[in-house]
């Protein structure tokens, strides 16, 4: 079976042919003319009786890729922030943590409030956590023993903004209680 064009047909498949030029030149000169049959064509170069059409590029967005890890680029106006105040203010620096179920929570302080496409990022013991806190808080495993947080702002290319100060503090963990056994047990006072 043969399919016939109709004039209206080539027109929309010139259409579409000039579509895909101008996606593939942006901005450029094309050149339009009809031909003996009444179908309109578009060329790069000049024919006979062609009019000259400027094209102007064409709309386009930078493509966004996602890194394993890497928070997304923030908008412009966020890089001239300045942070003026990060601490951490709990655990106290010097303190004594008990902790029951094997975490710790770590709070910051921060002014301004963090912007978007900034990220706050905790470091325990020096080592930076995985990922970028969810707020200003986040919960920490630790065991017994003495250690050190601190907190960073960066932004989405990871360039540090602000730095706290490094909080020294001790975890103990309840023990159960030793229950006397034997002859230390005490004698049961008579009435």
């Amino acid at each position: 079976m043969r399919l016939r064009s109709s004039p209206a047909g080539r027109v929309c498949v010139g259409a579409a042919l000039l579509g895909a030029v101008l996606a593939a030149h942006g901005g450029t000169i094309l050149y339009k003319w009809v031909d003996a049959g009444g179908v309109t064509h578009y060329a790069d170069r000049p024919e006979e009786g062609a009019q000259r059409v400027e094209i102007g590029s064409a709309q386009g967005y930078p493509a966004t890729t996602a890194r394993g890890g890497t928070p997304p680029r923030p908008p412009a106006a966020t890089a001239t922030i300045k942070y003026t105040r990060l601490a951490i203010v709990s655990p106290e620096d010097g303190s004594s943590v008990w902790n029951d179920g094997g975490h710790v929570v770590a709070l910051a302080a921060l002014e301004p409030e963090l912007a978007g496409g900034h990220y706050l990022w905790f470091s325990i013991d020096g080592e930076s956590q995985a990922g970028p806190a969810a707020g200003l808080s986040t919960s920490l495993e630790l065991p017994r023993g003495s250690h050190t947080v601190s907190a960073t702002v960066t932004d989405a290319n990871g360039i540090e903004l602000i730095t706290s100060a490094s909080v020294s503090f001790s975890v103990h963990q309840t023990s159960s209680p030793l229950v006397p056994r034997g002859p230390t047990l005490p004698k049961p006072k008579s009435k």
